[in-house]
């Protein structure tokens, strides 16, 4: 054997009889391409071909090519880490959304970093805070006002790539990706009304702006059909939802005052209220009509399956990825930033609301369509 061909021999295996990692030079032969090329497919840059970033893409999983994300970083001056803040990770919804964000993210080459911050301000901005000099990029789903927008528009200012999902925040300039919640409010009640409730309670959330404007709608649905808005009839529903949504309602009955329907402005909500009308006595949909929002998994398998409001939580979370790494890898305008996407709300007629069995909406493939 050449003093050549050793050399060769020896790169090609570790001193323990491993295959040696691949390495870009690899892939570029493989592929019959660049080594800039390839850089520039795997690193998710411009001035490559769609065509010629799916060969080497394909080349580099079948080599089982693994970055040297300390090179990668210094080369490209980025961490390839996301950071996702929720407010809630026992929420399916925002589960969900999170796998919606993973499924963008990982594909472009990216690690997430995932934060729970309890609905608590305060450990919010902490959590941010700590992640801007790591990260680069955020998603969050805020738990602060709509009007509490000092902390992000100084961050943004400052550089920093966010995008918002869920909630938004007036005047911060980034992307946002959510529901039309006015609409969903509107949904919800307005069906109860239409099914001949006209006494109708509302367990409210607080600050954010998903819940204020899910008060909204119901509101405007009582407007719409001529009916008396009573503040009575308005019970705040705080973190954690499910046990201040039993409590309330627990406390609504002993007072004696329960109206016969309830719309809740989230399904753990909604479901506590449930637990609580069961405990009491209350036969649901009998004795208590109840509609929630935000589609919670396995509200279908209830005792009583939860009439809801629904949106695509992972098509939230894809749309929120896919504009986060636009801003990472590319120089758009400042108007790009501040876009906004708005997914359109649909009511889901399961058992809880009392509606006859013709109207009821959801079917096994009904419920496939709505989680995607």
């Amino acid at each position: 054997m050449s003093e050549k061909q050793n050399d060769k021999s020896k790169n090609k295996r570790t001193p323990a009889g491993a295959r040696r990692p691949a390495t870009l030079s690899d892939i570029a032969i493989e592929a019959g391409v660049s080594k800039m090329s390839v850089s520039r497919a795997i690193n998710n840059l411009p001035k490559i071909s769609a065509e010629t970033r799916a060969r080497v893409l394909k080349v580099a999983r079948r080599l089982n090519y693994q970055p040297n994300r300390h090179a990668r970083a210094l080369t490209t001056n980025r961490s390839y880490l996301i950071g996702i803040i929720v407010p809630d990770m026992m929420h399916s919804f925002f589960s969900e959304m999170s796998r919606g964000i993973e499924s963008i993210t990982r594909a472009a080459g990216y690690h997430n970093l995932i934060c729970n911050t309890d609905e608590d301000p305060a450990l919010e901005i902490s959590e941010v805070s700590a992640l801007l000099n790591h990260t680069d990029g955020l998603i969050i789903a805020t738990a602060l006002a709509p009007t509490d927008t000092k902390f992000y528009k100084k961050v943004i200012n400052d550089g920093a790539k966010i995008v918002l999902v869920d909630r938004y925040l007036n005047g911060v300039r980034c992307p946002l990706v959510r529901t039309d919640d006015v609409m969903a409010g509107l949904l919800g009640a307005e069906h109860l009304i239409k099914l001949g409730h006209r006494r109708i309670g509302y367990l409210c959330g607080v600050r954010t702006s998903n819940a204020l404007d899910r008060f909204v709608g119901y509101k405007q649905a009582l407007k719409k059909h001529k009916l008396p808005y009573d503040a009575s009839l308005v019970r705040l529903s705080g973190f954690p939802y499910e046990e201040t949504g039993y409590e309330v309602v627990d406390y609504w009955i002993k007072e004696g005052s329960m109206p016969r329907a309830v719309l809740a402005f989230s399904d753990p909500a909604a479901i506590g209220a449930m637990r609580a009308a069961a405990d009491a006595g209350l036969r649901v949909p009998e004795d208590l009509a109840i509609v929630g929002c935000g589609r919670i998994r396995y509200g279908d398998l209830l005792d009583v399956p939860l009439t809801t409001v629904s949106w695509p939580p992972r098509g939230i979370g894809r749309a929120g990825a896919s504009q986060l790494i636009d801003m990472i890898s590319s120089k758009r305008g400042e108007s790009r930033r501040a876009s906004e996407t708005i997914f359109t709300p649909v009511l889901v007629v399961r058992g809880s609301c009392g509606a006859p069995l013709s109207e009821l909406t959801t079917t096994p493939a009904i419920e496939r369509a709505i989680k995607r």
